[in-house]
């Protein structure tokens, strides 16, 4: 008897192909790779002041282009290992867009890292990252660490890591969030050629309070550095429509031998249709008369979610010294 194998009817391949497409479109949704960035552009003078004012420009008198927020292009991903494991990495370049230039030899200079992370257990990661005492400084100084009015450095009080603000060789966790309350730890790893350097924080946000507090040590290495610590404290609260913020840390420097303090206050203000900030630092090194302050300040105007201009000044004094006074305006386009 001769068999005959017919073909599905129309609405039988439409609803085979639907199937098809829906469940490989599920598949496909247990995993994405976002591409993103930022490119920032801003014309910059100083006055050409010799007091230390961070992310300024020092004795420079020329106009300059220079950019506010570092511009990047980055890729992150994520994958449901199911569960409630899953998986992410971050890879992140930074450049000079006035000259296209890497803005460090190394071509992955920004976050560069792998983790394994479990919806209740939290993340287990390993690569190049922010160390934990960063956050507390970060969320107290409006202008996030950027531009000519940041707060910045004086913020770590003349602590120096093995890496800057992230941390090269580095093992680390994040804890899930507990009604508002977080930690994390880290430990970057010298590899026999620096300390090794610790760190852990505590956050803790609800509502409008944020409150965070770190600890950061280099254990080991050369003589200059080893036992050095950092301590800070950042608090900030959110009033709707401004937010005040306040900010200590000790150092200790010079191989545990220097005592340094950071203190700030700084506030944000919603004005028209954009945002205004103002910050007064000081950084007061151990046995130095010759503190050095900073005052800053600045407005956001946004265009819209991805594009605002910026308007940035500040200024650093220190005793003996010219106050150093730079200006900075610019555009800045995140995707």
């Amino acid at each position: 008897m001769q068999h005959i194998t017919r073909s599905p009817r129309p609405a039988a391949r439409v609803a085979l192909a639907a199937a098809l497409l829906f469940g490989a479109a599920g598949v496909w949704a247990q995993s994405s790779v976002t591409i993103y960035g930022l490119i920032d552009i801003g014309v910059v003078k100083g006055n050409g002041g010799t007091a230390a004012n961070p992310f300024a420009l020092g004795t420079s008198k020329a106009w300059t282009l220079q950019e506010r927020s570092g511009s990047r292009l980055g890729f992150r991903g994520n994958e449901d290992l199911g569960g409630g494991l899953s998986a992410q990495f971050q890879i992140e370049h930074r450049f000079r867009p006035d000259t296209g230039a890497v803005t460090n030899p190394t071509f992955w200079h920004g976050r560069t890292y792998v983790q394994l992370q479990h919806k209740s257990l939290g993340a287990v990661y390993g690569g190049r990252e922010y160390s934990p005492a960063y956050w507390p400084a970060y969320f107290t100084d409006p202008a996030g660490w950027d531009g000519v009015g940041t707060l910045g450095t004086h913020q770590y009080a003349g602590f120096r890591s093995t890496g800057g603000i992230r941390t090269n060789n580095t093992v680390g966790w994040r804890s899930p969030t507990w009604g508002g309350l977080s930690v994390a730890g880290a430990v970057s790893l010298g590899e026999g050629a620096a300390g090794r350097d610790s760190a852990f924080n505590v956050q803790y946000r609800s509502g409008p309070l944020y409150v965070g507090a770190a600890y950061e040590r280099i254990s080991g290495g050369p003589a200059a550095n080893d036992g050095d610590t950092l301590a800070n404290l950042g608090a900030s609260w959110d009033f709707g429509g401004y937010k005040v913020m306040a900010y200590l840390a000790r150092a200790e420097t010079g191989g545990g031998t220097q005592d340094n303090d950071a203190y700030s206050l700084a506030a944000t203000a919603k004005l028209g249709p954009g945002e205004a900030y103002l910050a007064w630092g000081v950084f007061d090194p151990d046995g130095d008369a010759n503190s050095q302050r900073k005052i800053g300040a600045g407005y956001k105007l946004p265009l819209s979610k991805r594009t605002n201009l910026y308007a940035d000044v500040g200024q650093g004094r220190e005793d003996g010294k010219t106050d150093n006074t730079a200006y900075a305006f610019g555009i800045k386009h995140s995707f």
